[in-house]
């Protein structure tokens, strides 16, 4: 599909959406939920996917030190770990790439003029950053600040759920790095842009929160929780 194509199906179900509820704001509200019920059972299966891995560090640890002088081996015993055990180390993309073209979607269809200029949410306009207010010539946007907190608390999740020396620096130096990047990336961006994307990531947010505190893959109360 082109992006000019998803483009305007994205403004098709935002237009139809925005004919209901008369807010192009809750308009990509909507929309962003729809679209997490959609990749709900690959986020699911991501999440599980963590704990698993979480739970075979151990062994993954183990073969590292018996291979620790031949890497070539120590790959192929960990892939075969990964492979009896049910694991996708790189399943967790899935879900970011299924997002991704909404995602670009948006911002054309928020930096073209596929949405009217005028159209406002809360207390800014959709195809500016969202400017809470001003400090001299500098904008202080709360949108993407926001987008920063769920991101570290994401990836402070991530870290806390991963064992193992290696993996735990990698995700440590993650919690840091993915934050400042977002606030990079969304500082500028048109506000619905930044919308879409801060309540995605704060549903995002509550799922790993449940299903990594709820049951385990047996059906059995999480340890932790139950205590």
């Amino acid at each position: 599909m082109k992006i000019q194509a998803l483009v305007d199906f994205v403004v098709y179900v935002l237009n139809a959406i925005y004919g209901v509820v008369g807010n192009y704001g809750i308009a990509i509200i909507i929309v962003t939920i729809l679209m997490r019920i959609v990749i709900f059972p690959l986020t699911l299966k991501q999440e599980k996917s963590m704990k698993k891995m979480r739970d075979l560090q151990p062994e993954i640890e183990k073969i590292k030190e018996k291979y620790k002088d031949s890497p070539q081996e120590y790959q192929q015993k960990t892939a075969e770990l990964y492979r009896e055990s049910g694991v996708n180390p790189l399943g967790g993309c899935l879900p970011l790439l299924i997002q991704m073209p909404v995602f670009v979607a948006l911002y054309w269809a928020f930096s073209g003029n596929a949405i009217p200029a005028d159209a406002k949410f809360l207390w800014f306009t959709l195809k500016q950053p969202d400017r809470l207010f001003m400090i001299g010539n500098f904008a202080f946007n709360l949108l993407p600040i926001l987008n920063v907190g769920v991101t570290y608390i994401q990836q402070k999740i991530m870290t806390n759920t991963t064992s193992g020396q290696e993996s735990n620096q990698q995700m440590k130096t993650m919690l840091y790095m993915m934050p400042l990047m977002m606030l990079f990336i969304f500082y500028r961006m048109p506000s619905g842009v930044t919308l879409y994307y801060l309540v995605s990531g704060a549903l995002s947010l509550v799922q790993q929160y449940f299903i990594l505190k709820g049951r385990s893959d047996d059906g059995k109360d999480n340890i932790k929780s139950s205590k």
